[in-house]
C-alpha cells in the first residue's frame, strides 16, 4: 500500500469514527440539558454542568499538549474515546434505573472534559501528518462536514427524541458511538514524531508552548478574540435553552430545529471551503468579515420573535463561524513545527477556552434575573467593539496573510 493510499485510509477511519461519535454527542447534549433543567428547574445548575466539561480542558490543556508531543497519539485517541464511552454508559444505566443524580452528571462532565483535553490536541496534531500540507484546509473542511452532518441529524431529532424515548436511551446511543469510534481508531496508522530537545522536562515543554505563542503578536491577538468569542458563545449555549423552553411559541422541538439550522450553516461553510482555496493575501480580510458577520447575525437574530427569522440569522451566523475558525486553526497547524504542534495547539485551546465556563456559569446565573434575549444582544454588541479594537492591527494581517513558518524565534 503506497503512502497516498495509506493516508486516504487513515483519514477515512478518523473521519467516519468521529462522524458517529458526533451524532451521539449531539443527542447526549440535548438530552442532558433538558434533563438537568427539568430535574432542577435552575438555569444556574445547567450552566454549571456545561462549565464543568470545559474547566478540565483549561486546567489540563497545557499538560495535555506536552503529553501529546511525548506519547503515542494513537493510544491517547483510543483511550479518550473508551473512557468517555464507559462513563456515559454509566450515566445511561443510572438514568434507566431512575437513580441518576446531578452529582453523577457533574462527575462524568469532569471526566469527559479531562478526556477531551487530551483527545482534541491529539486529533489536531495528527491531521497534518496524514494529509498533505496543501490539502489541510480542504481536509479539515471535509472532516467537519462529516461530523457536522451527524450533528445536524442529532440536533434536529434531539428535541423530538427526548419526548419519545427519554434521556436514558439518548445517553446509551452516545456511549455506544464513542465505543464504536474507539474500535475503528485501532486500525489507524499514525506516524511517529521525532522530538527535539529530548532532555526537556514537562515544565520546560509547558513553558515552551506558551512562550512560542507569545512571540507572535498577531497570533496572540487572534487568541484574545477567540477568548471573548468563546465567552459570548459560552453564555449563548446556556441562554438559548431557557429562551426556547419558556417561550410558548418556541419550545423543545423548535430548539432542535434551531440547532439543525446552526449545523446546516456550518455545513455550507464547510462545503465552500472544501471546494475553494483562499488566496494567502486574502485570509485576513475574510477572517475579519466572517467574524463580524457571525457576531452581528446572532445579535440581530435575538431581536426577533418570528421563528423563521431567528433560523435565518443563526444559519448565516454559523456558516461564517466555520470560516473564521478554520482559517485560524489551519494557519496554526501549517505554520507550527511538527515536534511542537501538540503543545502549541493545546496551549492555544486552553487560552481560547479559559473564559468559556465562566460564560456558561454567568449566563445561567444572570438568566435567573435578566431576559435571555437581552443578554445575547448585549454580548453581541460588546464583542463587535472588542473585535474592531483588537483585530484591526497590521500584526494580525501579517500573521494570517504571510506564508512564513513559525520558528519559535520571532521578535515582536
Amino acid at each position: 500500500m503506497n503512502d497516498k493510499t495509506m493516508n486516504k485510509r487513515n483519514f477515512f477511519l478518523l473521519w467516519q469514527g468521529q462522524m458517529v461519535s458526533a451524532l451521539g454527542d449531539a443527542l447526549y447534549t440535548i438530552a442532558l440539558n433538558f434533563f438537568v433543567l427539568e430535574k432542577t428547574g435552575s438555569t444556574a445548575v445547567m450552566g454549571t454542568v456545561m462549565a464543568l466539561v470545559t474547566i478540565p480542558r483549561i486546567i489540563c490543556g497545557p499538560l495535555s499538549g506536552v503529553i501529546v508531543d511525548r506519547t503515542d497519539r494513537k493510544k491517547l485517541i483510543i483511550f479518550g474515546d473508551v473512557i468517555r464511552g464507559l462513563s456515559i454508559l454509566f450515566i445511561a444505566f443510572a438514568a434507566n434505573r431512575g437513580i441518576l443524580e446531578i452529582w453523577m452528571i457533574m462527575l462524568v462532565a469532569v471526566v469527559s472534559g479531562i478526556c477531551s483535553s487530551f483527545f482534541n490536541p491529539a486529533i489536531e496534531s495528527v491531521l497534518p501528518d496524514i494529509v498533505p500540507e496543501q490539502n489541510i484546509t480542504k481536509a479539515a473542511s471535509s472532516y467537519q462536514i462529516a461530523t457536522t452532518g451527524a450533528d445536524i441529524l442529532g440536533q434536529s431529532a434531539g428535541g423530538s427524541l427526548y419526548t419519545l424515548v427519554g434521556a436514558s436511551v439518548m445517553f446509551l446511543i452516545d456511549a455506544v458511538s464513542y465505543l464504536f469510534s474507539a474500535a475503528t481508531e485501532v486500525f489507524i496508522q499514525i506516524p511517529k514524531v521525532k522530538r527535539k530537545n529530548l532532555n526537556f522536562t514537562f515544565w520546560d515543554d509547558f513553558k515552551d508552548g506558551i512562550r512560542f505563542i507569545f512571540q507572535y503578536e498577531g497570533l496572540v491577538r487572534t487568541i484574545i478574540i477567540a477568548f471573548f468569542i468563546n465567552f459570548l458563545f459560552g453564555m449563548i449555549r446556556v441562554l438559548i435553552i431557557p429562551w426556547f423552553t419558556y417561550s410558548t411559541h418556541l419550545g423543545m422541538a423548535k430548539y432542535g430545529i434551531l440547532n439543525a439550522f446552526q449545523s446546516a450553516g456550518l455545513i455550507i461553510g464547510m462545503v465552500v471551503l472544501s471546494f475553494i482555496n483562499i488566496k494567502q493575501e486574502k485570509k485576513y480580510r475574510i477572517y475579519i468579515i466572517s467574524l463580524l458577520v457571525f457576531i452581528t447575525s446572532i445579535g440581530v437574530g435575538a431581536f426577533f420573535n418570528q421563528f423563521a427569522v431567528i433560523l435565518a440569522f443563526f444559519f448565516v451566523a454559523f456558516g461564517f463561524q466555520f470560516v473564521f475558525n478554520t482559517l485560524l486553526n489551519s494557519t496554526i497547524m501549517v505554520k507550527t513545527p511538527a515536534d511542537q504542534r501538540g503543545k502549541v495547539l493545546a496551549s492555544k485551546t486552553t487560552l481560547c477556552m479559559a473564559v468559556s465556563p465562566f460564560g456558561n456559569f454567568l449566563g445561567g446565573v444572570l438568566c435567573e434575573f435578566v431576559d435571555a434575549r437581552k443578554l445575547i444582544i448585549i454580548n453581541a454588541v460588546v464583542s463587535i467593539v472588542i473585535v474592531l479594537v483588537v483585530l484591526l492591527n497590521p500584526k494580525v494581517k501579517e500573521f494570517l496573510n504571510s506564508e512564513e513558518k513559525l520558528s519559535g524565534n520571532s521578535d515582536t
